[in-house]
C-alpha cells in the first residue's frame, strides 16, 4: 500500500518542485551569449572553453550586446610583436569598471557572484568612460600588457578566467552586464574570451556570471518527463 501510495506522490511532488522554480514566480530577464573557437587547438585548452583572441597580428571583437547591429564595446588584442596589450573600451557613453593608479585604467577582474550596478562604488575603482590619444586612438582599459624585459601588469595577467564589469547604453537607457575572460598567457598580449551577459531591464543589477533562467516551456517539459518516468514504473 505504501509503495502504491508513493506511486503517484513522487510524480506529483516532482511537478511541484518544477512549478515552484517557474519564470512567473522569479522572471528571467539576462540575456547570454557564449562564444568559441573554431578549430580548437589542444595546445591551447582554452579554446575549447570560449574565442581565442591573440596572434602574430591585432585582433578585435566588437561586443554587441543585444545583436543589434552596433557594438557597445570593442576588445583587442594587440599580439605579441605590439606593446599595446590586451585591452577594451566602450564606444560613446559605455564604461568598464576599471582601476586608475596614474595615467593608466587597468579593467578590474572580479569573481562570480560579484554585484554590478549603479550602487558601484569603491575609494580604488571607478567607471572608466573612453579617452582618446591626441592621435585620435581610443586609450583602452587593459586587461594586461607585457612589454619586453618590464614585464606584464594588469588584473588579468596569468588568469585563466575572471569577470569585467561593464556599464553601457541602449535605447538611452542604462544596463548592466559581465564579460568573462582570461590571458592565461599574457606574453600574447591577448587572451580569451568566453561569455557575456547582460540584464534586460534598465538600471537593475546583476551578479558577475548569472546566467538565464530555464523557459517555462524546458520547466514543462521537465515536469512531463518526470511524470512519464513514474508512470512507467508502476
Amino acid at each position: 500500500m505504501l509503495h502504491r501510495i508513493w506511486g503517484w506522490r513522487w510524480p506529483g511532488l516532482a511537478l511541484a518542485l518544477v512549478l515552484s522554480h517557474s519564470p512567473a514566480l522569479a522572471q528571467g530577464t539576462i540575456a547570454y551569449t557564449r562564444l568559441s573557437t573554431p578549430n580548437p587547438d589542444p595546445n591551447f585548452p582554452w579554446d575549447y572553453q570560449g574565442m581565442r583572441l591573440n596572434g602574430l597580428y591585432p585582433q578585435s571583437y566588437n561586443l554587441d550586446f543585444n545583436s543589434d547591429g552596433t557594438a557597445e564595446f570593442v576588445i583587442y588584442a594587440s599580439g605579441p610583436l605590439s606593446t599595446r596589450g590586451f585591452t577594451m573600451w566602450g564606444l560613446g557613453q559605455n564604461r568598464v569598471w576599471s582601476y586608475h593608479p596614474t595615467e593608466s585604467w587597468f579593467t578590474v577582474a572580479m569573481n562570480a557572484g560579484e554585484t554590478i550596478g549603479p550602487s558601484m562604488t569603491s575609494p580604488w575603482y571607478e567607471w572608466y568612460q573612453t579617452e582618446y590619444f591626441p592621435s585620435g586612438e581610443p586609450r583602452g582599459s587593459t586587461f594586461c600588457s607585457c612589454v619586453g624585459e618590464i614585464g606584464c601588469l594588469g588584473f588579468y595577467a596569468g588568469l585563466d578566467s575572471a569577470y569585467a564589469g561593464l556599464e553601457f547604453q541602449l535605447d538611452g537607457q542604462t544596463h548592466y552586464g559581465w564579460l568573462r575572460l582570461g590571458a592565461p598567457i599574457p606574453e600574447l598580449n591577448g587572451g580569451w574570451i568566453y561569455e557575456y551577459a547582460y540584464d534586460t531591464r534598465p538600471g537593475a543589477t546583476i551578479l558577475a556570471g548569472t546566467v538565464p533562467e530555464p523557459s517555462a516551456a524546458a520547466l514543462l517539459a521537465l515536469a512531463s518527463a518526470a511524470l512519464c518516468f513514474f508512470r512507467r514504473r508502476k
